[in-house]
C-alpha cells in the first residue's frame, strides 16, 4: 500500500473528482492520484464538476478556480448548498492571487497554490479524507 493511501491495500480508493480545464494539469493530477490508489473522474469545466458531483458524490473534489462555464468559487458554493454535497471536502487549486480569502468565503475547505507541491496536496488530500470518515 502507498504511504499516502487511506484505504486498506484490497479496498478500492477513495473517489476524487478533479475539476479542471487546463487538460496538462488535469492529466497530470490524474495521473498522481491513479497511481497512488485513487479512483479519478475529471471535469472539465465548473458546471460539469457540479453535475458530476450531484449525480454521484465524490469522496473529495479538487477544483480549479478559473475554468469556463462556472468559476470553481460559484461551483463550490453550489455544492455547498446541495445536501448530497454539503460535507465533501473542496480543496482549489489556483495560481490566482488573493484566492485563498475567497475559496474559505465560498466554503472550500482547503486551498493548494499552482504550480502545486504534490506532496503538500497529497498531505492535504489525506487529511481530509481521514477527518470526513471520522465524521468532521
Amino acid at each position: 500500500m502507498h504511504p499516502w493511501s487511506t484505504t486498506a491495500p484490497d479496498s478500492p480508493g477513495a473517489r476524487i473528482l478533479i475539476a479542471e480545464d487546463h487538460y496538462d494539469s488535469r492529466e497530470a493530477l490524474r495521473i498522481l492520484l491513479e497511481a497512488v490508489g485513487y479512483r479519478v473522474t475529471v471535469a472539465v469545466d465548473g458546471r460539469a464538476a457540479v453535475d458530476l458531483a450531484l449525480a454521484d458524490p465524490p469522496d473529495l473534489v479538487l477544483m480549479d478556480v478559473m475554468m469556463p462555464e462556472l468559476d470553481g468559487f460559484e461551483a463550490t458554493r453550489r455544492l455547498r448548498r446541495n445536501d448530497a454535497t454539503r460535507t465533501v471536502p473542496i480543496i482549489v487549486v489556483t495560481a490566482m492571487e488573493g484566492a485563498q480569502r475567497i475559496a474559505a468565503e465560498a466554503g472550500a475547505d482547503d486551498f493548494v497554490a499552482k504550480p502545486i507541491n504534490t506532496r503538500l496536496l497529497l498531505h492535504k488530500i489525506q487529511e481530509l479524507l481521514v477527518r470526513a470518515a471520522a465524521g468532521g
